[in-house]
This record gives structure tokens, sequence and C-alpha cells, in this order.
């Protein structure tokens, strides 16, 4: 699994955890210690490396932006801009 999909499914599983109702917890978390337990092993075999969104992003068409840092500027602005017409 890339680093990527593994945060994604990660950010899923905890938004899943919202629903589970709270008498079920206690199950989710024994089986999430288990899970731990049978790959202690492996875990301890192979680095630790740091978890990263880099490159989250590539290939998803901004780099087709010419000057991304000042399109975004504007947009903050126009936003922004909004927000206050809003509260007018």
């Amino acid at each position: 699994m890339k680093t990527n999909d593994s945060v994604l499914t990660k950010y899923a599983i905890m938004r899943e955890l919202s629903y589970v109702p709270p008498e079920r917890l206690n199950e989710v978390e024994t089986f999430i210690k288990f899970i731990l337990f049978k790959s202690k092993t492996s875990m301890n075999k192979r680095k630790r490396e740091p978890k990263t969104l880099a490159g989250i992003w590539k290939n998803k068409g901004f780099e087709k932006i010419a000057n991304l840092d000042e399109e975004i500027r504007n947009l903050r602005r126009e936003l922004g801009n909004q927000i206050l017409e809003r509260h007018k």
C-alpha cells in the first residue's frame, strides 16, 4: 500500500469510528491491539519511517497552474471578501 493510500485509509477508519456505538468501542480497541501484537515482530524488523503527505497532490492538475502562489492568494482574498459581504 502506498503511503498516501494508507493515510487516506487511516482517515477513513477514524471517520467510521465516530459511528461505532460506545458499547462496542472496547471490541474495536481489543481488535486493534490484537493486530498490533501480531505485527509487532514484523514492525520491529523494519525501520519506522516518519509519515509524510509529500506528493499527495502530485498529478492532480495543480502543476498546470502557472503561478500557484498568486492563484492561492487571489482565492483567499476572494473568499475573505465573500465572508465579509455575508456579515454586513
